[in-house]
């Protein structure tokens, strides 16, 4: 019954914003800097397109969508003569030309859908700031060529930066970095690895690391068609409470074991149009935990209870199959004024081939921004979350960082810290740090500060304000009580404000939630 609601509200959600696309195409968000000239015609144009000459303005470049019936076409027909891309210097021509709907030879009218989505198409690539399409006069009537200019980002980013300190962790260091394009040939090569030194008064832990390599391709040889493999390797110590309910725990309150977790994942993905992607992967992952025997939490009243860590001793399997759906109509998904963004995925891992733990998860997230005087400001709403059925290991389950951002974040699958949220609403004491039930749904108000021409590798600035609410709970405890429903319920509030700078190298946030995060 869980899960159907679930499902039912994120399709509810789907539904309204493909509406949304379909009655109102997101607006062009403000260029980064001035679109780039056009070369000036040969000739002086004439009014008429038929006769070759180029057109008065640029393409229609709002999305549209390609599972709606096609709209109207009008206009006089065109042959595409031949298509010239402009402006890239890293990315091979031929890596451009694949992404686009058309080819030299095509016949088209003004209107024509394929021309709308050609911008997203070559945007999608995530190798560039901007792509503009424009029509320029033929060798004959009726003929044109295609005019792709792309301004060109860099590909080298540094996706995640990890340093910090917190009473489990005096210190850890780490990052993920990536090459967005190789050598041109759209292929992703990426990885991180962390460093973390343990605190030696919790009894039984250890210096943690881990480390990630990843390898995709978003389109195989021009296709819809992508694939994508990743390896990780985690050596790590899980804190876990023994005593006390409430605030942040001890080292008295606190233990830790060793576990360590080999695996792999690969699959693939399809275009399914310029906006929308689905995608299917396969996982397998071994763990080996040195677990304590029937480990225990002594709570605030004096009672013993069991606790359930939900590992396997020794060595066990995890075997996974994952299905996912990705629907994103942001014009600038990077600092986002406009359009939204779908993502759900559902993995089952099972024993049918090997694995140890049957259990299924479900999680989606959906965020939508309103653009707001002139496109300078914005107005957007963040909602997330998911459920777990089953036999989940510990890794798979929902942390309470994964709903607060108050807190510090899982890095590489390491746990840093054992803080408990800030107690802003007053409800329930003993937050867990793993449930089975959690989410979280905020609202955003952003301002543009400035966007650059990136010659100093700074693109653009935003300051943001977010606020909202968010809940973790043990489907278990949310059965019985034995207080009010307000000290029962597993939520709180959630607030941030801050800058985020989007750079040659990534996207970099300087806000309170972050400095939060790698002090508690």
């Amino acid at each position: 019954m869980r899960v159907s609601f679930v499902l039912v509200v994120l399709v509810v959600i789907a539904v309204i914003d493909a509406a949304s696309v379909r009655a109102q195409p997101a607006p062009a968000p403000a260029p980064a800097d001035p679109a780039p000239a056009r070369p000036a015609p040969a000739d002086p144009a004439p009014a008429d397109p038929a006769y070759g000459e180029p057109l008065a303005d640029p393409i229609d470049q709002s999305p549209g969508d390609e599972t709606s019936p096609p709209a109207d076409e009008f206009g006089p027909l065109l042959m595409i003569e031949l298509i010239h891309v402009t402006g890239n210097t890293a990315t091979q021509t031929e890596l451009i030309r694949r992404a686009l709907p058309i080819q030299a030879g095509d016949v088209v009218r003004a209107t024509d859908k394929r021309l709308r989505v050609a911008r997203f198409k070559v945007l999608a690539l995530g190798f560039f700031r901007d792509v503009t399409l424009v029509m320029n006069k033929g060798s004959a009537r009726g003929q044109v060529i295609l005019e792709v200019h792309v301004v060109e980002r860099g590909t080298f980013v540094l996706n995640r930066l990890w340093f910090g300190t917190t009473s489990v962790s005096p210190y850890w260091l780490g990052a993920d970095v990536g090459e967005r394009n190789l050598l041109g040939l759209g292929v992703n090569l990426g990885g991180g690895f962390i460093y973390a030194e343990s605190n030696g008064d919790i009894e039984g832990a250890r210096d943690q690391w881990a480390g990630e390599v990843r390898l995709a391709a978003s389109s195989i040889r021009g296709t819809r068609w992508g694939a994508g493999a990743a390896f990780t390797l985690v050596h790590g110590s899980e804190t876990y409470r023994v005593a006390g309910t409430s605030g942040n725990p001890t080292q008295a309150e606190s233990r830790a074991f060793p576990y360590r977790r080999f695996g792999w994942r690969a699959g693939t993905s399809y275009d399914v149009s310029a906006l929308t992607r689905i995608s299917a992967s396969f996982r397998a992952e071994a763990i080996t935990a040195t677990l304590p025997v029937a480990p225990t939490q002594e709570l605030a009243d004096g009672r013993i209870v069991a606790l359930d860590l939900h590992l396997d001793p020794g060595t066990s399997r995890v075997i996974t199959t994952t299905f996912g759906l990705d629907r994103d109509t942001r014009p600038d998904p990077i600092l986002p004024h406009a359009g939204g963004h779908l993502a759900i995925g559902a993995e089952i891992g099972t024993v049918v081939f090997g694995g140890d733990y049957q259990f299924a998860t479900l999680f989606g997230k959906y965020e939508h921004y309103w653009p707001l005087v002139d496109e300078r400001h914005a107005f957007g709403i963040k909602l997330g979350g998911g459920v777990v059925i089953g036999d989940a290991p510990r890794f798979d389950r929902i942390h309470i960082a994964d709903v607060d951002r108050m807190l510090t974040p899982r890095a590489l699958g390491l746990v840093l810290s054992s803080a408990a949220p800030l107690d802003i609403l007053g409800t329930r004491a003993g937050k867990p740090i793993y449930g089975d039930l959690g989410g979280s749904a905020s609202i955003e108000y952003a301002v543009q500060l400035f966007r650059g021409k990136g010659k100093k590798r700074v693109y653009g600035g935003d300051l943001f304000f977010g606020a909202g609410v968010w809940g973790l709970a043990e489907t278990a405890d949310l059965r019985a009580r034995d207080t009010s429903i307000w000290n029962a319920l597993p939520i709180d509030l959630y607030v941030d404000a801050g800058v985020r700078v989007d750079t040659d190298v990534g996207v970099f946030e300087l806000t309170i939630a972050n400095a939060l995060g790698r002090l508690r």
